[in-house]
């Protein structure tokens, strides 16, 4: 278990180092404008890709972990099969849905909207295929080698299409060419996680899938459909809310303080990567005054984590930027720190939402996820209105900050844990 957490850890690290270097190159190659129609059309493309893949690499990893258990390889063949078709289908609507959406947009963002989305539209597929074989493996307990698809390969893949697209062709590499040499680092990445899948699977013949088997897959998917669609539309709605109400030039100034801020908020990945099944294994084995401890010594990191990773851009962030990224993206910096302070103090609620999640209470999470959603929908509109891209960074800070509330005073009253940094000062270090 160590072994698989260091090295799942080691692995975002250094795909967080790669997608961000892969950031780096397209705000170089396309600067502000083109950056900002790319990610506007790679928003639109994420949330349908996520209504392609349904919640399956979940069910995946779920169900492919019980095969394992129970020497199950036929059906796990037959439930991969299934998956498979079930996304092709699910791709050809979700594509449509994004292709009206960016032509419905072409008006205020210019042709080159429609093209890059219509360039990046087999992602649509591919992407949720090597998200099906990388979970399938992760299932199998081959939980490092699932991981390297998408966190390692598909970056570095992508990487090494723009070096040489820029290096030979500068003038090609547009919104939609960009778009297309990632459609090609997403195809390779999912033929290594489909020959990775390959090699650990024995050789059976799948069994047939019984309507019933379909309808029973179709439920458990579900409710994790709708989580992830939940996430994935919460990270993409800034840049929607930005691409309708302002302009791409502005969507570029956000999405590269918004790529900073990832790496910012990397100690709190890394914790709830770290701590969750620790967090699941104290719970079931009641042992409460140490899941305390370890509350209180996760929130302190969270929190200590993400403000020294904050503080170099409160005195060099137009710099910083500006080195990294090119002089017309400094401006960024503003966003930069909004966002950053929000995550700051989002965090002295501490991990609660990861606490819910690993203590049978993941319906309280999505509940409250949807809430979030609705508070955003709420406030950004009139906050882009009045500050443009700094309204998108504050209305996504509040929203943050309230839901890291929502979720400490849920785990407080339901599981009567403090997640909170006072509670680890209050309950944990000093007892």
């Amino acid at each position: 278990m160590l072994r698989a957490l260091l090295g799942s850890a080691g692995i975002r690290t250094a795909g967080m180092g790669l997608s961000f270097l892969v950031g780096v190159q397209l705000a170089r190659a396309l600067g502000v404008e083109g950056y900002g129609i790319y990610g506007l059309a790679m928003s639109i493309i994420s949330i349908a890709m996520t209504f392609a893949a349904f919640g399956l690499p979940q069910l995946v990893t779920r169900e492919s972990a019980r095969a394992y258990t129970n020497n199950d390889w036929a059906g796990l063949y037959a439930l991969l099969r299934w998956c498979s078709r079930t996304v092709c289908l699910l791709a050809l609507p979700a594509a449509t849905v994004g292709i009206i959406a960016a032509y419905w947009q072409k008006d205020s963002s210019g042709i080159t909207l429609l093209y890059a989305v219509v360039a990046g539209l087999l992602i649509v597929i591919l992407t949720p295929l090597a998200n099906i074989y990388g979970s399938a493996l992760r299932g199998l307990q081959h939980i490092v080698k699932g991981q390297l698809p998408e966190a390692i390969f598909r970056p570095l893949f992508y990487s090494l299409f723009l070096y040489v697209g820029v290096v030979s062709y500068p003038s090609a590499v547009g919104p939609q060419g960009a778009m297309a040499l990632q459609v090609l680092a997403v195809a390779l990445s999912a033929l290594v996680a489909y020959f990775l899948l390959q090699r650990v699977l024995p050789k059976v013949s799948p069994l047939d899938v019984t309507h019933a088997q379909s309808a029973q897959w179709f439920q458990g998917a579900w409710p994790m459909a709708l989580t992830e669609a939940m996430r994935v539309v919460q990270g993409n709605l800034p840049i929607l809310v930005l691409g309708v109400l302002a302009s791409t030039y502005l969507v570029g100034i956000y999405r590269v303080g918004s790529s900073v801020y990832l790496l910012l908020t990397f100690p709190l990945t890394l914790i709830n990567i770290v701590f969750s099944p620790i967090f699941a294994q104290l719970h079931s084995a009641q042992e409460q005054h140490k899941l305390q401890q370890l509350l209180g010594l996760a929130s302190l990191a969270m929190v200590l984590g993400v403000f020294l990773l904050t503080l170099p851009f409160i005195f060099f962030g137009e710099d910083i930027l500006g080195f990294l990224f090119g002089d017309e993206f400094r401006e960024a910096n503003s966003i930069l720190l909004v966002l950053g302070g929000g995550a700051i103090v989002g965090s002295f609620f501490g991990p609660g939402a990861t606490l819910l999640n690993m203590t049978g209470h993941e319906r309280l999470v999505t509940r409250s996820l949807g809430f979030s959603l609705l508070v955003f929908f709420v406030i950004a509109p009139p906050l882009v209105a009045m500050t443009d891209a700094e309204g998108a960074a504050i209305a996504s800070s509040i929203v943050f900050i309230a839901w890291n509330a929502v979720m400490f005073f849920r785990a407080r009253r339901v599981l009567s844990l403090d997640s909170s940094v006072i509670g680890g000062l209050k309950f944990g270090w000093r007892s």
